[in-house]
This record gives C-alpha cells, structure tokens and sequence, in this order.
C-alpha cells in the first residue's frame, strides 16, 4: 500500500510528540479528538511506557473511534499514515482498553439508538406541523413502546398518566437524554465521565 511520505515521515520523527490532535487529523477523525485525549491522559502513561508514544496515540485514537460514531479507524488506515508496529499497536490498544471500562454491551446500544430515532421522527413531525407518525402496528413501536404507550393514552409509569399528546419540549428534552444515554453507553462510564470533566 502506497504511503503519503510527508505524512509518515512526520509521524516516524516526530514519535515522541505526536498529539492526538495531529494523529486524528491525519486518520480523518477529528472527531474522535476529545474522547482519545481523554482515554490516552486516562490510561496512556503504562501504555506509553511499554509501547511508546506513538503506538499508544494512535492506540487512542482507534479506540476513540470504536466508541464514538466515527467509523472505525482501521490497521491499513493508520499503516497508511504511519510506520508504527503493528503489534506495539494492538498492544498499547489492549492496555487502553483493559483501563477503560467497557461500552455497553451492543445489543443495549442498538435500543437506545432505536429508542432515538423514534423520537427524532416524532419531534420531527410536531416541529413541522405534521400529524405524528402511526405508532401502533409500526416500526416505531417495537422501537420505543414508551412512546408508543403514551401516544395510545396508556401508561408504563405513573408520571405518564397525564395527557397522552406529546409536548413539544419535553420530548425534545427526552432525545436530549437519550442522546446522553446513547453516548454514556458507546463510551463506557470511565470515558463518559472524562469527557463530560472536560465540557
């Protein structure tokens, strides 16, 4: 595989100050950057002691993007960019990994997600004007049979009881929870926690 020569050369010199920053620019996840800085200030200094800098950056940096909604930053990607060991990868990535406490597990991701998308079409629909969507016997209701519960004026919880029309601002604070949740869940609480430190 062909290698951009400024760009490994700069990484290949530059081991012992690559930042997260520079190696997330480079990979073409910029957005993972405060989720890697907090996972490698976190859990970086063993890591970067066994496996050296620039392993353990772009250790964090593929981690951060197996946990955020980046697509996942892949070996060939960053051998692309970077002469960095593959095992001294992989490596400083387990280290990481082994520090930091787990996502949640996929199958829990995948409810909040649909959970989500439900209320977006649903807030969606009222900030348009538009009658919401069928919930009974829908996609929607499998997803979220909270919403669908109170669309049909029944009730899961007692604080539900009250008028079964949706409001506008409480279902916009409600996809603003989930949006938490569904973060809280990909990252883990260790990296959730570090990351909210930081906003």
């Amino acid at each position: 595989m062909a290698r951009c020569h400024s760009e490994t050369e700069t990484i290949t010199r530059g081991r012992d100050r690559l930042t997260i920053e520079a190696a997330a620019r480079r990979l073409g996840v910029e957005s993972t950057t405060d989720v890697a800085r907090a996972a490698l200030e976190y859990a970086g200094d063993p890591a970067i002691s066994q496996y050296g800098r620039a392993a353990t950056v772009l250790a964090a940096v593929r981690l951060a993007s197996r946990r955020t909604e980046t697509s996942t930053v892949g070996f060939q990607q960053i051998e692309a960019v970077a002469d960095v060991d593959r095992d001294r990868l992989t490596g400083a990535e387990s280290l990481l990994t082994e520090t930091i406490s787990p996502p949640a597990d996929p199958d829990d991701v995948r409810s909040i997600r649909r959970r989500l998308v439900v209320a977006r079409e649903i807030l969606a629909a009222l900030e348009a004007g538009r009658e919401t969507p069928e919930l009974p016997g829908s996609y929607l209701a499998a997803a979220a049979p909270d919403l669908l519960a109170r669309a049909d004026g029944r009730s899961i919880h007692c604080e539900d009881v009250a008028d079964p029309e949706f409001d506008e601002t409480a279902l916009r604070a409600h996809v603003e929870r989930l949006e938490g949740d569904l973060e809280l869940a990909r990252l883990g609480t260790t990296l959730y926690a570090l990351v909210e430190d930081e906003r």
